[in-house]
This record gives structure tokens, C-alpha cells and sequence, in this order.
């Protein structure tokens, strides 16, 4: 557990407005009245919020003008993932439960803690009147689901209002052991694929009588699995393909299968991209007779290296003595939307060791950090030239 001897008692602002979300109960796509309480803390700060909801999503800007040149946006989310079974939890997975030094609770790392952390950030700034940029939250309850009417929904309405930030941080749990050891300046894109591999059912015993759906998908398949993606972009992890479902036959052994079915999961980088990926697939299967839907999920991004990303490992520094890693790894995220708007991006959020998991928890000690850091980087924020 990282420690820090000058952190805060575990009664911190941070920490307190950490237990408030995680007990309202926010399962995707509800907020659980998470952005209301949202904004009865910043109001008192000079935020005033706009909504942007869409399709039964909850969306949020909450702004406040600054003293100093530029706008820097806080990016996050107040839905979380469902629990699974609430009986093997060590504590019930909205009761917040501070137990030795740990915040227990579904969005204690992913992000409640993040959003917290910078709320407390804030409101420590504009406590001590401390000059700071403009600043906007955009927030979403729609980050964990399908993520069709949530951030992009935001970006959408800033970019015809004209009210787009210079630079976002993304709360997203980051690091891997220590606050501050890792921020993700991009991610891979997405691309999955639903190939159907046509036949003809027929008896076992006759196969001269079928055609063998399974047997049609096995090399394309092998054909996939070997495609050579190319050198990856500098600093991004290669271009993965991975088979993840192959479904075909009706249960019988001896029924020949007329159809089967395959998912393909493919993350790629910047060295590739969506046109290259589906002809590479097509060719694959070519000899086949196929049916293959293309979805693009999610586009590959990156922020590269500058001045933004160095204040950010600045400020990390400045705080915990950490050389950060700029890492490009994991999942997505909807950081895929505020790069797609020219909007240079970093997530850093607290340590990722329980996301998704039954007994989801954060260190005390990890929010107050974390909101130190926030609040260097929002002190020290510079729009470059």
C-alpha cells in the first residue's frame, strides 16, 4: 500500500465525497443521482452545469471560469459495473465501508475515487483563492455501457457551443502499484468481427450429401489467427487478433453443421487501421463462403509528447518523487473522444488492482495523493502557443 506520512486523516474531502458516490447505486447506465450531488459541491465554487442528456443517459459540463489564461477538463464517469454476488464481498458493495486505511465499494478505484480526488483538487484551490485556469468536468453515465450516448454526446454539444478544452485529464484508474508509476496517453482502437461460415447440414454418415460449415471455418480461421499486423506504432503495444468464440452444429454428433459462427477481437494500434484491418480479414476468408460484419468500436489515439504530458509527470513527480511511465496499454476508454477532437489527453486515476473485481476497494492514502497531484496540475496549467 502506498503511503505518504503528510496525507490527511481518512476523513479527507476526497474521502468523504468518495463514500457519498459509491453509496448512491449507479449500475450502468444510471447515475444514481451521483451528478446531482456533483453539483451541490461545485456550485458553491462558481460552477454552473449544463445537462446533455441523451437517449435516458446523464450527462453533465460543469464549468467554472478561471483567473488564468486556458481550460482544462476533467473527463469521467459516475455508472459503474454490477456487483455479481453482494454475499461474497468482504462488505456490502455500496456501503462505502472504511476499514485499516481502505475505502471498500463498487467505484472505489473505477472512478468514483478519480472523481473525488478532483473535486477535492478544486474546491482546495478555490478555498485558498489560488488563481486557475477555466475549468470544465464532463461526466457521463455512460462510460461503462455502450458508450453511444455519453462522452461523445458532451464533445458533440462543446464543439457546436464552441467550448472545447485545451487539454483533459481522464480519472481512469492508471497506475499499476503505486499512484502516479503510470498515465495512459493512448490506447489501441477496436475492431470485432461476427464471421458466419455457410454450409449444408446433413447426416454424419452421408458426408458427400453436406458441407461441412466447420470444417470451411477452421483454416480461415488459422488463416486469421496468422496475419502478420506489421511493426507497431513507437509506443504502442502490437496489433493483437484474437479468436474469442466459435460457435456451430446443433449438439448432435451426428448432424454435419450447415453453419458456424466465430468472434474476433482485434486491438490495434496506430500502425494500422480500419481499412487495412477488414481487407486483411476479407482475404483471410476469401476461399469460404463467409458473411463477416465489421464493427469499429472504438479508433486508436495518442497524445504525444509535450508540454502537456510533461506537466502532468511534473506534477507526479513534484508529489510522490515517481519517474511516471506514458503507457498506451489496457482497454479503451472514452479518451478516444476528446482525442478525436483534437483535445490533447492523460489519464491518471488512482492504482487499477481491483476494477471490475467483487471487492473493489481503494487506499485512503492513494486519494489523497491523487488529489495533490490533481491540484499541482490545475495550479501550474499552461496553455502552450
Amino acid at each position: 500500500m502506498q503511503s505518504d506520512s503528510s496525507t490527511t486523516s481518512p476523513f479527507s474531502i476526497a474521502t468523504n465525497i468518495a463514500v457519498k458516490l459509491i453509496q448512491r447505486e449507479s449500475v450502468t447506465p444510471e447515475d444514481g443521482g451521483c451528478q446531482n450531488y456533483i453539483k451541490t459541491l461545485l456550485s458553491p465554487l462558481g460552477f454552473v452545469r449544463t445537462s446533455v442528456d441523451t437517449g435516458g443517459i446523464t450527462n453533465s459540463i460543469y464549468t467554472r471560469i478561471g483567473e488564468l489564461n486556458g481550460t482544462l477538463a476533467f473527463a469521467g464517469h459516475t455508472d459503474v459495473v454490477p456487483t455479481g454476488p453482494a454475499e461474497l464481498w468482504p462488505h456490502p458493495p455500496f456501503a462505502a465501508v472504511i476499514d485499516d486505511g481502505v475505502l471498500h465499494g463498487r467505484g472505489a478505484q473505477d472512478m468514483k475515487g478519480g472523481v473525488a480526488c478532483w473535486i477535492a483538487a478544486v474546491a482546495g484551490l478555490c478555498g485558498e483563492y489560488t488563481p486557475i485556469p477555466t475549468i470544465q468536468m464532463l461526466i457521463t453515465s455512460d462510460e461503462e455501457g455502450d458508450s453511444i450516448d455519453g462522452t461523445i454526446r458532451i464533445l458533440e454539444y462543446m464543439q457546436s457551443d464552441g467550448t472545447l478544452p485545451d487539454a483533459a485529464i481522464i480519472g481512469e484508474p492508471s497506475c499499476a502499484k503505486l499512484v502516479g508509476d503510470t498515465i495512459r496517453r493512448g490506447r489501441r482502437g477496436v475492431v470485432q468481427v461476427r464471421a458466419t461460415f455457410h454450409g449444408k447440414q446433413g447426416h454424419s454418415a452421408y458426408p458427400q450429401d453436406a458441407d461441412n460449415a466447420i470444417h470451411r471455418a477452421a483454416p480461415a480461421l488459422a488463416r486469421v489467427a496468422a496475419i502478420e499486423w506489421g511493426e507497431p506504432a513507437l509506443g504502442f503495444p502490437a496489433t493483437s487478433c484474437q479468436i474469442t468464440n466459435v460457435n456451430g452444429g446443433t449438439g448432435a454428433t451426428n448432424v454435419i453443421p450447415g453453419s458456424c459462427e466465430a468472434l474476433i477481437d482485434i486491438r490495434y494500434n496506430p500502425g494500422n487501421d480500419f481499412d487495412e484491418i477488414k481487407a486483411a480479414i476479407e482475404a483471410a476468408c476469401e476461399d469460404s463462403e463467409t458473411t463477416l460484419d465489421f464493427d469499429h468500436v472504438a479508433i486508436a489515439f495518442s497524445t504525444p509528447d509535450g508540454p502537456f504530458l510533461d506537466q502532468v509527470c511534473a506534477s507526479i513527480k513534484k508529489v510522490t518523487g515517481i519517474e511516471t511511465v506514458r503507457d498506451t496499454g489496457g482497454g479503451t476508454s472514452d479518451g478516444r473522444f476528446l482525442a478525436a477532437a483534437g483535445i490533447a489527453v492523460a489519464e491518471l486515476g488512482t492504482t487499477n488492482s481491483t476494477i471490475h473485481q467483487i471487492g473493489e476497494q481503494v487506499a485512503i492514502a492513494e486519494l489523497d495523493i491523487l488529489t495533490k497531484i490533481y491540484s499541482d496540475i490545475i495550479e501550474n496549467f499552461e496553455v502552450q502557443a
